[in-house]
């Protein structure tokens, strides 16, 4: 499991996008609109790390997640429940793969991303 991104909502994109890229020298990396009218903005370090953005009226502005990048899921899954964790809900498929989210003890929330073949070959 490795660390990838912090997710992060914001109120407003444009502002934001400019702050990462021009102010802590980020780059912009893809961009993806959501059916519900949200947008997603992947900011991407030097060191590897990223930070996506994500602007939608639908969740409170502040940080949301840590992303962690998992090889298998369903083996991640499975050893969290071995450890006596269990996900928040059910796995879902996204734009870049599928994930689902577990707490840790203090109730900060961790994404568990699994990306698809065909991410990894175009980003990685």
């Amino acid at each position: 499991m490795k660390v990838e991104y912090s997710t992060m909502i914001v109120r407003n994109m444009e502002e934001s996008v400019t702050f990462y890229r021009d102010v802590l020298g980020f780059q912009e990396g893809y961009h993806v609109d959501t059916p519900d009218g949200g947008h997603i903005t992947i900011m991407e370090s030097e060191g590897g790390a990223s930070v996506e953005l994500i602007e939608n009226p639908n969740f409170g502005v502040g940080l949301y997640s840590v992303g962690t990048d998992v090889e298998d899921l369903d083996e991640t899954i499975r050893h969290l429940e071995e450890k006596g964790y269990k996900t928040t809900g059910p796995v879902v498929p996204t734009t870049v793969g599928r994930m689902t989210f577990v707490l840790d003890p203090n109730g900060v929330r961790i994404c568990l991303i699994e990306h698809s073949r065909e991410y990894k070959d175009k980003y990685r």
